[in-house]
This record gives C-alpha cells, sequence and structure tokens, in this order.
C-alpha cells in the first residue's frame, strides 16, 4: 500500500507492506518505508518489503510454530489428558498457564523455535531477581519442559530435537527451617486464646488435636463427628479460591480419634453453634482464605512467634512423634500419602536422632574429691587410673 503526503511543501510517499502466513493465520508481518520523494520509487520499495516480509515469514514457518499458540495447544492436550483423567487439577493447570503467559508473555508472537537457554535462562533469573522461591522456579522448568516436549513430539517446533530447559541449572535450595511451636507456645496460644474468648479459639484447639487441615475444618460437618465411637470422619475439605467442596487433599476418607479434650471442645463448639450442620461458624476471613492472617496477628500480639494456620498441622505431627506415636500411625491420622513428607516431620520432632551421641563417652570419670580413707585421711583420686592413692 502506497500513501501520497505533504511534508513542507513536497509531495513524498510512504509504503506499508502486510504479510499472512497460510500456514499459521495468527502469524503477521508489518514492513513499512516512509520519505519517499517518487511514485517509482515507492513501487520499488513496495516490492523490495514484500519480498523481504516473504522470505522472513517462510523462515518463520520453517522454525515451526509461534510460542503463544504452541501454549494454546498444549493447554488444550493437558485438559484433554491429565485434567480429564484426574491427574491434574484444573485448579493447577489453570495456574499453570497463567504462570507461564506471566513470565514469558514477550516471546507469544515469536516463533518457539527461536527458543535457546539463554532466553530460558534469563526468565529463570530475573524470577530469582523478583524473590521467587526455589521450589516456585522448579515446578516452573518442569512445566516449560512439558510445554516443548509436547511441540517436539507433535511436531509443531522445527528442528528442535530438546528442550532448552535441558540446559538450566538452577543450582540447590538452602533448605529453611520450618515454623514450629514448642509444645509450651502450643499451650501459651491456646491458654491466651481461651483468656481472651478469641473467635478462633476451638478452631485452632481442633487443628492441633486433630492434624485436619483449614479446609477439611471448614468442611467438618457435626454428622462426621461420632461420639459413640470417638472418632473423626474427614472425607471432604472446602477449597476457598473455587468456593467448592470437594475430596480431601489425599483424595481419600480417613478417621481421627477424639482424645478427651477434643470432645469437651466439639461439644462445646456444639452447644454454641447449635442452628448449623456444619461444626464450626463459617467466618468471612475462613472463607476468602484468611486464615493465616489471622493467627499471625494473634501470635504477634501474644509475643509467640508468627506461624500460618497449617503450622498447627505440623505442630500436630511432632508433638504426636515426640510423644512416641509410630510415624505410619500419625501419617495415617494426618492424611499423610507420601513417606517424604511424613520424614520431614520425624527431623523436626529430632526422634530420629533422639538419645544417638549417649554412645560417646569422653569424659573422665565423675567422683567426689573429698572421699577419706578408713582412718580418717583425704584421698587424692587419679581420674585416668581410677585408682586413690593417699
Amino acid at each position: 500500500m502506497i500513501q501520497e503526503y505533504i511534508k513542507n511543501g513536497k509531495t513524498l510517499y510512504k509504503v506499508r507492506v502486510f504479510a499472512r502466513s497460510q500456514i499459521n493465520p495468527n502469524l503477521r508481518l508489518t514492513k513499512q518505508q516512509g520519505h519517499l520523494e517518487s511514485l517509482a520509487q515507492a513501487q520499488k520499495e513496495e516490492h523490495r518489503l514484500k519480498k523481504d516480509c516473504d522470505r522472513e515469514l517462510m523462515q518463520i514457518e520453517s522454525r515451526g510454530v509461534l510460542f503463544g499458540d504452541l501454549l494454546i495447544e498444549w493447554n488444550d492436550y493437558c485438559l484433554k489428558t491429565k485434567v480429564a483423567s484426574g491427574q491434574r487439577s484444573s485448579l493447577n493447570q489453570g495456574d499453570y498457564f497463567a504462570s507461564l503467559h506471566k513470565w514469558l508473555g514477550e516471546y507469544k508472537n515469536k516463533s518457539a523455535g527461536e527458543f535457546n537457554s539463554l532466553a530460558v535462562s534469563k526468565v529463570f533469573e530475573q524470577m530469582k531477581i523478583q524473590g521467587i522461591s526455589f521450589g516456585h522456579r522448579k515446578k516452573f522448568k518442569q512445566v516449560l519442559k512439558s510445554v516443548f516436549d509436547y511441540g517436539i513430539q507433535s511436531n509443531l517446533i522445527k528442528n528442535m530435537f530438546r528442550s532448552p530447559t535441558y540446559d538450566i541449572v538452577l543450582g540447590r535450595d538452602v533448605e529453611k527451617k520450618p515454623e514450629i511451636l514448642t509444645l509450651a507456645e502450643i499451650q501459651r496460644l491456646i491458654e491466651m486464646a481461651y483468656e481472651q474468648n478469641h473467635a478462633w479459639r476451638r478452631v485452632w484447639s481442633t487443628a492441633i488435636l486433630t492434624g485436619m487441615r483449614s479446609g477439611e475444618l471448614l468442611a467438618l460437618e457435626k454428622s462426621d463427628v461420632d461420639f459413640e465411637n470417638m472418632l473423626i470422619n474427614v472425607n471432604k475439605s472446602h477449597n476457598c479460591r473455587l468456593k467448592i467442596y470437594k475430596s480431601t487433599k489425599a483424595g481419600y476418607w480417613r478417621q481421627i480419634p477424639i482424645s478427651t479434650d477434643l470432645e469437651k471442645i466439639l461439644k462445646e463448639q456444639f452447644a454454641q453453634n447449635p442452628n448449623s450442620s456444619y461444626v464450626f461458624e463459617k467466618f468471612s476471613d475462613w472463607e476468602k482464605g484468611g486464615q493465616a492472617r489471622i493467627l499471625r496477628s494473634f501470635c504477634y500480639l501474644i509475643g509467640l512467634p508468627s506461624i500460618k494456620f497449617h503450622t498447627l498441622r505440623a505442630c500436630f505431627a511432632t508433638q504426636m512423634l515426640r510423644s512416641g506415636v509410630e510415624p505410619a500411625k500419625v501419617m495415617k491420622i494426618g492424611g499423610w500419602k507420601e513417606l517424604k513428607t511424613m520424614q520431614r516431620y520425624v527431623r523436626l520432632s529430632g526422634i530420629d536422632v533422639m538419645g544417638a551421641t549417649e554412645v560417646i563417652k569422653i569424659m573422665p570419670l565423675i567422683v567426689d574429691f573429698k572421699q577419706k580413707d578408713a582412718e580418717g585421711v583425704e584421698l587424692q583420686i587419679d581420674l585416668t587410673k581410677k585408682s586413690r592413692t593417699p
């Protein structure tokens, strides 16, 4: 397209050329040139730009699909396979898709074949600068690898034989000790909550005495509490993001023994909330996912370490383990599927190393240096030979 315009009393021409891929309609190129002094020059420039567009378009098509289109194709494939089969939740898939767009949005109109390890490493470096956790970056790398693997295997990406994520080394995560409260701190938390008549006091107490997750407590119905057999049946959970009730995180139901303290707490709660089929009141902050903020604020006010709600579950596990309950039984009650997760709490409780160093004896025998013999003469003690000399 040639446009004529006047500048400083002089007639000039501007050329603009468009090109669209026949293979991928979303792939478009635009080139333009201005300040051309004659129509013939403009026509010649139009012809040149058209050839340049066609050549670049052919080069891009030879490298395969645009990265943005690859993401859409990959997302559709995951929804039809992993999500439909239950291997992955639609919520997680949506999070992965959104995260890829967030960090790689600038590449969506570029060929996926143009990606290399340098471009990918810059993305991970930016994530690190912005304080994204090692675990999040590691998961992002796995997801991005699956995108490129899909593109290569489906022949959407040309001239690429392995994912550019293969050359990315994230290093090693520096493990931090998880949040946890000591038994004395747990007792202070509950004591102060009851002393101040805090609305969440029975929720926190139940969480510590059962190891139940926040969503499981929010979804707990009175019919799930069996006082006759002293058991709680945990069979569902509330998802604050989706505003729905679903299965537990592990995907199966479990039973939790009701202790004497827990029986008292639950009966008090039943009496306080008689007209609801649910055990606990549905606080608006709780339904919106603000349970951690409430607990952190209270801990700060009473001088305790600031912890999130899920830490109460860790407190349950460590106290059970330290009291001698077998790890397998703690896993069953708490609904942990992975032994790796339970090992984390075993380490926190210290039961796997407790008393092990007692086998090392290096200190001399401790004796009374003022012993005397039968005649009343004070004896000197040779600690190395364990013999006595007057």
